[in-house]
């Protein structure tokens, strides 16, 4: 939350890179030093990776991944493809024959500074020691919906950033008062949802069944649905004064409402 407070490009860039290492200590693997990571795992149609068992050892890799933060400037990446026999994560070093960033379709400048794009494999080799579990694992494990709640405190800081900003306006009428008094509200229920959230999964770190799925869905939609309102209350508080004049709150803002996108909004409501 405090790195999504100072930059959001920051916190997505950490966030993955701290999730990362979480996946590889439950693995029982330890991260290589001094490499920055990232985690590839957005899958679908036009984001697929295919990963085939070679006869000599270790695995091919082929295929495209969409939306690897990091793509021109991380050194290693776990990475998900898809087996005959099913989904395999993989630790791969990115600096290898076969890898390559593709030229980035990224529209919008929000964000823009992580990098964010597509990846293409062209039979990339990963040793047979690069898979973490067996198939299935990565989405199996205790951990995935633990780290599912990292995006959200990154989403909670850049909208404390943001509600940091319009309570320091040197406005005072009622009507911005009473917006800055209901911004104050939502930074505090930000703290008491994510300490509350840690503390269940510190109590109880490998709880089974959907205990922990739904714990991060709820704090998902409801940081969500708060940063939405602080978007909405800031603007009408402040008017246009810092999104026009002020550079940096702009991007945070910017950043914002494309960040809190990676929330799943009604289809999470439905699975809670």
């Amino acid at each position: 939350m405090a790195l999504g407070c100072q930059d959001l490009s920051l916190a997505r860039i950490a966030e993955a890179h701290t999730d990362a290492l979480a996946i590889l200590a439950e693995a029982g693997q330890r991260a290589r030093e001094g490499h920055l990571y990232g985690v590839w795992a957005a899958d679908g149609p036009q984001s697929r990776l295919t990963a085939t068992r070679l006869a000599t050892g270790g695995w091919r890799l082929d295929g495209t991944k969409q939306f690897c933060s990091g793509a021109t400037f991380v050194t290693s990446a776990l990475v998900t493809a898809h087996a005959p026999d099913g989904l395999y994560l993989f630790d791969i070093r990115i600096d290898q024959p076969g890898i390559r960033p593709l030229p980035s379709t990224w529209a919008t400048p929000a964000l823009q500074d992580t990098e964010t794009g597509p990846v293409h494999f062209a039979a990339a080799h990963a040793p047979a020691d690069a898979v973490l579990g067996p198939p299935g694992w990565y989405l199996n494990r205790p951990g995935f919906w633990h780290g599912a709640i990292g995006p959200a405190a990154c989403w909670a800081g850049g909208a404390q950033y943001l509600a940091t900003a319009a309570r320091e306006m040197r406005r005072s009428d009622a009507h911005t008062r009473a917006h800055q008094g209901a911004l104050r509200a939502i930074c505090w229920g930000f703290e008491a949802v994510l300490d509350q959230a840690g503390r269940e999964i510190d109590a109880e770190p490998t709880t089974p069944g959907d205990g922990p799925r739904i714990r991060a869905l709820e704090v998902r939609h409801l940081i969500e649905r708060w940063c939405m309102e602080v978007m909405d209350r800031v603007g009408r508080a402040t008017g246009p004064h810092l999104l026009c004049l002020d550079a940096e709150f702009a991007r945070q803002y910017s950043a914002l409402t494309v960040y809190i996108r990676q929330c799943h909004a009604e289809r999470d409501l439905e699975t809670i």
